[in-house]
């Protein structure tokens, strides 16, 4: 009788599934799981679709330099400025003087270097009896006590108030009314017809503002 070969046992490790933990790691992790492949295309689409998203709600927050441009030659909005002592200043009572529309911020630098330029021009047009008048409009995204606080250390004397008259978001309605671009400083000169003769965006010293001043006064041209 021949014997049965006894049965053969194979030494070697059978092949296993993946480590349970390490598979639950790796679908944690960029470029793994079942839409592993994907994902850097997935956040990169994601990333687009937020920048997108954030220049379609801000696409209309600040005019540009072209709407201001035509702002030249028109007749300036009558619009009113609360001042920082409370009283109203409303732009059309001005009509026959040439009327200087500063936009400033307390934490903007120019701003903050231009404002003593704007108050030697006021204080001599002021001992000259001239028919000028400078209006400081702080824009409404400031903070109410640093721009305070800035004027008064500055010995400001020139109207000066904050473009917060409304309840709705962004830039306040002066500066939408006059359409000025999101850069500060901003200044408008309106003629003694209440018509917008120029503008100039960044800082102006006393003798570019002198400047402006004269070329609108009637018979300057």
């Amino acid at each position: 009788m021949i014997p049965e070969p006894e049965p053969r046992i194979d030494h070697e490790a059978p092949a296993l599934a993946d480590d349970p933990d390490d598979a639950a790691t790796d679908h944690g992790r960029v470029g793994y799981g079942r839409i592993g492949r994907y994902s850097p295309l997935v956040l990169g689409l994601l990333l687009a679709l937020v920048v997108a998203g954030i220049w379609w709600t801000q696409r209309d927050a600040a005019p540009d330099l072209e709407s201001l441009g035509q702002m030249a030659g028109e007749p300036a909005p009558d619009v009113t400025l609360t001042l920082l002592d409370g009283s109203l200043l409303r732009l059309s009572d001005l009509q026959g003087r040439v009327v200087v529309v500063n936009f400033w911020a307390s934490w903007c630098e120019p701003c903050r270097a231009e404002m003593p330029e704007l108050q030697a021009y006021w204080d001599a047009a002021q001992r000259a009896g001239e028919q000028t008048t400078v209006v400081g409009v702080g824009i409404r995204t400031d903070v109410d006590k640093k721009a305070r606080d800035f004027v008064k250390a500055g010995g400001f004397t020139y109207p000066i108030g904050r473009d917060t008259n409304t309840d709705q978001p962004g830039i306040g309605p002066i500066e939408a009314a006059f359409g000025v671009p999101s850069a500060y400083p901003s200044t408008v000169v309106i003629g003694p017809d209440g018509i917008v003769d120029g503008f100039q965006i960044g800082p102006l010293t006393v003798e570019r503002l002198r400047w402006l001043v004269d070329e609108a006064r009637p018979g300057s041209g």
